[in-house]
């Protein structure tokens, strides 16, 4: 099934014009051809979770104090037009980040499993043994390198962390840290304690919960002699979230994170002046002003059958189902319990079709599955549905299918989406300064940084990037 006439406007700025990208993957957008550093030197890779590149690249426009950040521009080589996964949410893009490969490949295809007895709708992709394929971190450890992690999503149980304060919100209470101190090194969070503070979990202090994550990482190249340390910074997702981007809440949460790159950067490199710093974030922010209620639609539909009528799937209960929405907010993929039955395809093929020929429900396209695995998406969509800027799903079941709601913001649309675009900034000895590297693949990610310090690594799906200076 072709991309529906609806949202034309934005397949022939998007999609069509990504014709070469989905025709020829892997997407490189350039070989490196220079030498890479002569030897291993400690490396760190932050992520700003939620980062549109425009705040930097824009940053005088809105008055925005981050002179890290910006330094860091000039002195290394960046992209601020880097093309993220499907769907561009943050647990998918974080192991992209790390291993170079595709979520059809390393298989974290959504933060969330596909539960549709919904039974378990708090589940997350907490887990390392879900990633199917080496990481850097595995790659780091392997060269000799102590490797470290604050927070990075998919690494609870990862061996080849040395040092590790593991992404796990079982329950969103306190109750969580006691799990955090179970899942890290014994005694690892109480001894650094005294000299790092309470290591804070609650989402609703964004801003301090980063530098406590920022602290700890600190005392992990200073004390624990970490000399490869991926961070995971999620305030500027949060505050998008509830306000929007380019809010004012935004701006001071991302005033606040650049102190705390500064911190980071200064630290390792005062250990290491040949170090690695290397920023990333994961996807980029869309405004929503728009809900659009695509279980409701597919229960209405009679292809999900609810035990009771209540607010949301979870909450209802599902009896069957013939096809179900796997939701990322900014689209979905569309599942089938058995994808061979002619007449539910034919079924799912007519609701989306109807639901993308009504403008007010805001969809931009219906991906097939060509395009869904030339994108790297899930293996188990049939369709994808893409949605516009503006509109996010909402897994309520009642009321009419399209609500307009107040301003604030989500992801997880599709990549060719400009508001998805996410950075990539590497600065240190050899790697050239205030190099634009143009429209780069995420998947370029892991293995540029693997050579800039001196990491084997050769399962990634792209190249490295031309980020080095040239020999003379």
């Amino acid at each position: 099934m072709a991309p529906l006439r609806n949202g034309a406007a934005f397949r022939r700025r998007r999609f069509l014009s990504a014709a070469a990208f989905l025709a020829c993957p892997p997407f490189f957008s350039g070989r490196a051809s220079a030498q890479p550093g002569r030897n291993r030197r400690s490396a760190v890779l932050i992520s700003l979770d939620g980062l549109r590149p425009d705040y930097i690249t824009k940053a005088d426009e809105h008055r925005l104090k981050i002179p890290a950040l910006r330094r860091l521009v000039r002195v290394g080589a960046s992209s601020m037009q880097v093309r993220g996964v499907l769907p561009t949410v943050t647990y998918p893009s974080h192991t992209t980040l790390i291993t170079g490969v595709s979520p059809a490949r390393h298989g974290i295809c959504y933060n969330h499993p596909f539960d549709p007895s919904a039974q378990n709708p708090n589940a997350w992709f907490w887990y390392a043994e879900d990633i199917r394929v080496p990481t850097l971190w595995d790659a780091a450890a392997a060269a000799g390198f102590r490797v470290g992690s604050i927070s990075w999503p998919v690494t609870v149980g990862a061996r080849t962390i040395a040092v590790n304060i593991p992404e796990y919100a079982g329950t969103r209470t306190p109750e969580d840290l006691k799990m955090l101190r179970a899942l890290s090194p014994p005694g690892l969070i109480s001894q650094l304690e005294s000299s790092a503070g309470a290591y804070l979990i609650d989402v609703n202090q964004a801003i301090p919960r980063d530098w406590s994550r920022t602290r700890y990482a600190v005392e992990f190249l200073r004390s624990q002699k970490v000399d490869f340390l991926t961070v995971h910074l999620a305030a500027t997702d949060h505050v998008q979230h509830r306000h929007g981007p380019f809010s004012p809440e935004a701006f001071e949460a991302l005033a606040e994170v650049d102190k705390m790159v500064a911190l980071l950067e200064r630290t390792v490199l005062q250990l290491d002046p040949r170090a690695v710093v290397c920023v990333v974030s994961d996807h980029g922010f869309a405004p929503v002003n728009h809900y659009l209620k695509l279980d409701a639609a597919f229960v209405r539909a009679g292809l999900i059958t609810l035990k009771a009528e209540r607010e949301t799937l979870a909450m209802s209960g599902v009896a069957a189902w013939e096809a179900m929405p796997w939701n990322a907010s900014g689209s979905a993929a569309i599942l089938l319990r058995n994808p061979s039955d002619p007449a539910v395809r034919a079924r799912v093929a007519r609701l989306l079709e109807d639901l993308a020929g009504d403008p007010a429900n805001g969809i931009a396209a219906i991906l097939d599955r060509t395009t869904i695995q030339r994108l790297g998406g899930s293996p188990d969509a049939q369709y994808w549905l893409a949605l516009k800027s503006g509109y996010s799903l909402s897994p309520s079941l009642a009321g009419p299918l399209v609500t307009k709601v107040s301003l604030r913001g989500t992801h997880g649309h599709a990549p060719m989406l400009p508001e998805m675009d996410s950075l990539f900034v590497i600065a240190g000895e050899n790697i050239r300064k205030g190099h634009d590297l143009g429209a780069v693949d995420m998947r370029s990610i892991a293995p540029t940084l693997a050579r800039a310090a001196g990491i084997p690594f050769s399962t990634a799906e792209a190249e490295p990037l031309d980020v080095f200076v040239p020999k003379s």
